[in-house]
C-alpha cells in the first residue's frame, strides 16, 4: 500500500487545487455528521480511485478562498464515533486508518478510507438500502448512484442493462430486414469469418441481442429497435431519439430567431445514423492535399483525422443513455465541433484515455466493434489524442456532467493559437506561459475555461492547471466564477477585446470579442445605458420593470397572453407563461424580464432555477449556472441547441 499522507499534505494539496477528487474537508467540530456517510461509501466504491481522505476539523474560508483549520472539540470522541460508523452503519464494515495531528494549536482528524475490492461493492448506508444509499466519487462531489452507476459497480452481473429490456406494443414487424442486410455485408467485408455469416435475419438479430422469443413471439429489445428499427416504428416508439447536426456561425451557440442556423436531423437506425452523420460532418470539414513520399499521387486530408471524428461519433452513440428523450447533437461551430450526448461518463475524468472499458450499451458497443467501427478496451479517448497530436491541433476535450446527465466531445479545427489569437494576446502585454495562452483563447471563444479542460488541452495535472490558471486570475485576466468542484473561468474585464489594453481586429467572419451580434450594445433600440429598464415607476412593486415596449417582438399571441398576466400574476400562470417563452425561442434571463416586467436577479432565484430543478426548462449551460451568457429553454431540448421550432418538440 502507498504510504499514506499526512494531515499538513493534505491541507497542501487541498488549497493547491480547485477540486479533490480524493480529499474531502468536513468541519466536524463536535461530530462526524451524516454527510461523511455518504462520502465513506463514495471513496468504497469508486473504481479506480483507490480511496480516499477524510478531513475533520477544517473549513473553507469563502472569503479567503482556501482551507483553514477550525480543530475538533474532543478528537478521542469524534474518533470512536468514525470507527463506529464505519462499522455499524453500511451494508458491510468499512475498516478506515484513522488518525490525529495538531495543527496551529488545533486538533485534526483524518482518516483514509480505501476502496473496497469488486467483489465488495456496492458499500451502500444500510439505512437507506442499495437505491438510495450508493454514492460514487465523481470530482469533489458525492453523487447518488443511478441504476447505471450500480451496474458499473455490480459490474453488470446482478442487473439488466436498458438496451436488453424488451419493447412492449412491437414485433418483428418493426424490424427492418434490409437494415439487418446491410449490416450483414459490412460485417462480413470486416470480418469474413465471423460465426454469423450463415445465420438467417432474424437469428442474426437474436444473436446479437436484438429480440427475443415471448411465448412464440419475436419480441424486439431496445437495442434492437434502435440498430435495426424501421423509422416509422422508431419515430413512434422513441420520438425524441434523433442525431443533429447543426452549423453555428461564429464561436458561440446563439440562437437568433433572424439568423436560424443550418441544421440536418438525422432518424435512421442507429447503423445508418452514424453513416449519415459521419458523412455530414466530414463532407463539411476543410480539406488539404499532402504528397505522399515518392508517390505522385496527391491524398486529401480533413482539417481533423477522419479516425478522429469517427471514434467520437461511436463513442457518442454507443455511451448515450437511451432513456433520456433527447437527441444527439453534433455543432459545428467555425472553429470547433462539439458532441453533445444525454448520459453522463460511468467512469470518472480521472480514468479518461486508461485501459479498460464498460460501455453504458454493450451489445450495441459490441456490433460497432465487429464492424470495425470502434475497439471497446478502453483506449479509444487515448487513440484521438494521439491522432489530434499527431496532426498539429489542439488535443479533444472531454467533459463529463453527471448532475446534467451529459457528455460533450470537443474537436478543434485548428490550432487554438493562430494568428488572430496570438495577436489579441500580445495586446495583453503580459509574459504568458503556453498553458495559460490557451486557457485564455479558450476562455475568450466559447465563454470559459475549466481545470479539467484545461487539463485536457495541456496533458498538466490538477495541480499545476490550477496554478496555471490562478496565476491569470491573479494577473487580472482571469476571473473565477463558481464553487470549489465546479469553478470555471472567464475572461476579467481588462482582457476583454477592446478593454483598454489593446484592440484586435476579430477574423473574418467573427465578431469581435463575442459572438453576440443580437444582444450587442451597438443596437440602436438598446442603447447601452438601457433607459427602458426604468425602476422608479410607483405603480409597480419594487421586482417589476417597465419593459413592455419589448414586447412587440413577440408572436401577437404570446404578447396577448403576456399582456393578460397583469402587474401582479401568481405564480403559475406566471411560469407557464415564461415556459411558452422559452419554447418560442432560448432567452437570457434579461429578455425574459424585459417581457414580463420583472428584474433578472429574481427572476432568476423565485422562478427560472426552481423551474429547471422542476424540468420544465434547462440551462445553455447547464454545467455553470451562473454563466454570464445563461439562458434558458423548454425542457425539450435537453441539450444546448435544441430547437423549440422542431414540430416534434412542440409539445
Amino acid at each position: 500500500m502507498t504510504a499514506l499522507l499526512s494531515i499538513v499534505e493534505l491541507l497542501d494539496r487541498l488549497n493547491q487545487v480547485d477540486e479533490s477528487h480524493e480529499i474531502e474537508a468536513k468541519r466536524g467540530e463536535s461530530s462526524v455528521g451524516k454527510s461523511a456517510l455518504e462520502t465513506i461509501s463514495a471513496f468504497s466504491n469508486e473504481p479506480a480511485l483507490g480511496g480516499g481522505y477524510l478531513l475533520f476539523g477544517v473549513a473553507e474560508d469563502e472569503t479567503a478562498g482556501h482551507f483553514t483549520v477550525t480543530g475538533v472539540r474532543d478528537p478521542k470522541k469524534l474518533e470512536q464515533q468514525l470507527s463506529t460508523l464505519c462499522a455499524s452503519s453500511f451494508n458491510r464494515a468499512v475498516r478506515p486508518k484513522i488518525w490525529t495531528d495538531v495543527v496551529g494549536g488545533k486538533s485534526v482528524i483524518a482518516a483514509f478510507i480505501p476502496e473496497v475490492s469488486a467483489p465488495e461493492k456496492p458499500v451502500f448506508v444500510a439505512s437507506q438500502g442499495v437505491q438510495h444509499g450508493t454514492y460514487r466519487r465523481i470530482g469533489s462531489t458525492d453523487q447518488r448512484c443511478t441504476e447505471d452507476d450500480l451496474r458499473v459497480l455490480f459490474r453488470a452481473g446482478d442487473t439488466t442493462a436498458y438496451e436488453d429490456a424488451l419493447v412492449n406494443d412491437t414485433d418483428e414487424a418493426d424490424l427492418d430486414l434490409d437494415v439487418v442486410a446491410i449490416y450483414r455485408k459490412q460485417l462480413l467485408d470486416a470480418n469474413p469469418a465471423t460465426e454469423l455469416r450463415d445465420a438467417t435475419p432474424l437469428e442474426l438479430i437474436q444473436s446479437v441481442g436484438g429480440s427475443r422469443l415471448v411465448e412464440g413471439r419475436l419480441v424486439p429489445t431496445v437495442a434492437g429497435l434502435l440498430l435495426f428499427g424501421r423509422r416509422l416504428s422508431l419515430r413512434r416508439v422513441f420520438p425524441q431519439l434523433r442525431i443533429d447536426y447543426i452549423r453555428v456561425p461564429g464561436t458561440r451557440w446563439v440562437p437568433d430567431a433572424d439568423h436560424r442556423y443550418d441544421s440536418i436531423d438525422v432518424r435512421d437506425p442507429l447503423l445508418l445514423a452514424f453513416r449519415r452523420a459521419y458523412q455530414a460532418i466530414t463532407d463539411d470539414l476543410p480539406r488539404s492535399f499532402v504528397l505522399e513520399a515518392g508517390s505522385p499521387e496527391r491524398r486529401d486530408r480533413t482539417a481533423v483525422p477522419e479516425a478522429v471524428v469517427r471514434e467520437a461519433l461511436v463513442n457518442a452513440l454507443t455511451h448515450r443513455d437511451y432513456r433520456i428523450q433527447s437527441a444527439t447533437q453534433i455543432i459545428r461551430y467555425s472553429d470547433r465541433i462539439e458532441i453533445r450526448n444525454p448520459g453522463h461518463s460511468l467512469v470518472g475524468e480521472e480514468q479518461f484515455g486508461q485501459p479498460g472499458s464498460f460501455p453504458r450499451n454493450p451489445r450495441i458497443a459490441d456490433v460497432f466493434r465487429e464492424m470495425r467501427l470502434a475497439e471497446n478496451k478502453g483506449t479509444g479517448i487515448e487513440a484521438m489524442r494521439r491522432a489530434m497530436k499527431l496532426a498539429d491541433l489542439t488535443p479533444p476535450v472531454f467533459s463529463s456532467d453527471p448532475r446534467g446527465d451529459r457528455f460533450v466531445t470537443t474537436l478543434w479545427l485548428h490550432s487554438l493559437l493562430d494568428e488572430t489569437e496570438l495577436a489579441w494576446l500580445r495586446t495583453l502585454n503580459q509574459e504568458l506561459t503556453s498553458a495559460q495562452r490557451q486557457a485564455l483563447v479558450v476562455a475568450r471563444r466559447t465563454g470559459s475555461v475549466t481545470n479539467i479542460g484545461l487539463r485536457d488541452l495541456t496533458g498538466l495535472d490538477p495541480l499545476q492547471a490550477r496554478r496555471e490558471l490562478h496565476a491569470l486570475r491573479d494577473a487580472g485576466l482571469l476571473s473565477m466564477l463558481g464553487e470549489r468542484g465546479g469553478a470555471y473561468y472567464v475572461l476579467a474585464p481588462a482582457a476583454q477585446p477592446g478593454a483598454g489594453i489593446g484592440t484586435v481586429e476579430a477574423a473574418p467572419g467573427r465578431e469581435r470579442g463575442v459572438d453576440r451580434p443580437d444582444l450587442g450594445t451597438d443596437r440602436p433600440d438598446l442603447p447601452p445605458d438601457r433607459p427602458d429598464l426604468r425602476t422608479d415607476r410607483p405603480d409597480l412593486p419594487p421586482d417589476r420593470l417597465d419593459l413592455v415596449a419589448n414586447r412587440t417582438e413577440l408572436p401577437q399571441e404570446l404578447a396577448a397572453t403576456v399582456e393578460a398576466l397583469g402587474d401582479r400574476p401568481r405564480q403559475g400562470p406566471l411560469r407557464a407563461v415564461i415556459e411558452r417563452l422559452c419554447a418560442w425561442r432560448t432567452l437570457r434571463p434579461v429578455e425574459i424580464g424585459a417581457f414580463l416586467g420583472i428584474r433578472p436577479d429574481n427572476l432568476t432565484k423565485r422562478h427560472l432555477s426552481a423551474m429547471v430543478e422542476e424540468g420544465r426548462l434547462a440551462r445553455t449551460h447547464p454545467e455553470n449556472p451562473n454563466h454570464p451568457d445563461q439562458a434558458y429553454q423548454t425542457r425539450q431540448g435537453a441539450l444546448i441547441g435544441a430547437k423549440p421550432e422542431d414540430p416534434d418538440d412542440a409539445r
